[in-house]
Parts: structure tokens; C-alpha cells; sequence
């Protein structure tokens, strides 16, 4: 339901798809930012920042007008995908059941056990599964970037220098990095990927702030990185702790 006048960006939209229990409103035109939490997760949010600035397809990026696109749980899409099948094309489970980045991920990786007792690695891809930027989204589903596997992807690794120096690191196992890929794939500790985006479906993405439903339009930005320079073939980039 639309309610409003015919000006597009005070369109207001009202429902309760998002949460039943919780029915509101938002401007349909308007388009939020979604910050990553810097101070707690630098090599996840080093990953995502790099993928977006440096990829031509830039997902995300409100300066190159390539916002994400949301996708929401199976039940709540048009085409019944639950994101995690994206997910599982970028970061794949081995016949064993075993993660990808346990098997595959880069072994210099650091693990963060003194916070997270029984942290393993972890596979973080970006643009993020729960959009259709994804690169495991199918084209016939709307997905911008299909690629096969994750293989296709830019090939990275968090490692932790020392106490609050955190690096991102090309994985030379792997061929080095066209540049023209359309997604990223990064070996990193399970606490720093999965706490890295815990603020978004309680916070920026349910019912109770922005409201997001199918293909819901919005920004993502990595404000510390401001004065970095993606435009060198060689990236580097030094970001001052908070």
C-alpha cells in the first residue's frame, strides 16, 4: 500500500511483511546506509571496502550509484531463494560437510580463540549473500553478478600482525587478481565475519528501523577508508585504529 502524493521521494509505504508483528511505515524512495562496525570487525570490513572500490561493479557504492539489493529469507522473496544457497555457491561445503575456508582458506589466517574459545575460519564473501549483487544469485533470479563458484572471486586472508593490527592479504596460492572479477571471497576468523554483519537483520534491516523487503534498495559505506586510494593496481591502504 502507497500513501502520499504523487512526488516519488515522500511515497510512504506501509506493511507487515517484514515482521507481522510489527507493521510500518517507511519512505519508499529513500535508500539507508549500512555501516560496518569498524572498531570491532577492521579485516571484515578492510574485505568488504576493497571488493567494492576496487570491482568495476562496485556493490554498494552510492558515489559509482550501484546500490545492493536486498534479499530476504525464502519465504519472503519472489523467487523462494534462501540466501544461504548463495552463500553456499561463494563458500561451499566439502562432501564431508566441512567449510570451505577450514579446508581451502588460507592457513595463515588468524583465529581468535582468547575471545571466541572455539573460533575456526570462516568464509566471508562480498557482495553480501543476503542481496541480489551476490555472486552466487542466479542471473534467471535477478542476481547482477552469477558466477559458478567462488573460485571466480577475488581471493583474500585476515591476519593479525599483533594486538590490534589487522592485515588483508592476497591469497598467492591463487592466481593473482584480474580486477575485472564481480565478487570476493575472504578466509577470516568465524568471530570477526559473523559478528560483522549482527547488527543487520535485528537492526538496520527488520521492521522496527528501515524496513527492508524484496529487492529493497541501500548503500553501504566504509567511512575510515576515505582517504584510501583503490585506483593503483596494487592496493594499500594504512587505517588508523579508532
Amino acid at each position: 500500500m502507497t500513501l502520499g502524493t504523487s512526488t516519488p521521494d515522500i511515497d510512504v509505504r506501509c506493511d507487515k511483511v517484514a515482521a507481522p508483528t510489527k507493521p510500518g511505515c517507511v519512505f519508499s524512495e529513500y535508500k539507508p546506509t549500512w555501516v560496518m562496525n569498524f572498531k570491532k570487525y577492521p579485516a571484515a570490513v578492510a574485505h568488504a571496502w576493497l571488493i567494492q572500490s576496487k570491482l568495476p561493479n562496485h556493490p554498494g557504492s552510492k558515489t559509482a550509484d550501484k546500490p545492493m539489493k536486498y534479499l530476504p529469507q525464502a519465504s519472503k522473496n519472489a523467487h523462494n531463494r534462501n540466501p544461504r544457497d548463495n552463500g553456499y555457491v561463494i563458500c561451499p561445503k566439502d562432501s564431508d560437510g566441512k567449510s570451505w575456508a577450514r579446508v581451502h582458506g588460507n592457513p595463515d589466517t588468524t583465529l581468535l580463540p582468547e575471545i571466541k574459545p572455539k573460533d575456526v575460519p570462516s568464509c566471508d564473501e562480498f557482495a553480501y549473500a543476503a542481496t541480489y549483487n551476490s555472486g552466487g544469485m542466479p542471473a534467471s533470479m535477478g542476481g547482477l553478478n552469477e558466477v559458478s563458484s567462488g573460485d571466480e572471486c577475488v581471493q583474500t586472508y585476515a591476519t593479525r600482525a599483533k594486538q590490534g593490527e589487522w592485515h588483508l592479504y592476497d591469497d598467492t596460492r591463487q592466481g593473482a587478481p584480474t580486477w575485472k572479477e564481480v565478487c570476493g571471497r575472504s578466509a577470516m576468523s568465524s568471530w570477526l565475519n559473523s559478528g560483522s554483519m549482527a547488527g543487520f537483520p535485528g537492526n538496520f534491516a527488520a521492521a522496527g528501523k528501515y524496513h527492508l523487503l524484496d529487492e529493497d534498495e541501500y548503500w553501504v559505506s566504509f567511512p575510515q577508508f576515505g582517504h584510501c586510494d583503490a585506483g593503483k593496481a596494487t592496493v594499500k591502504c594504512t587505517v588508523p585504529k579508532p
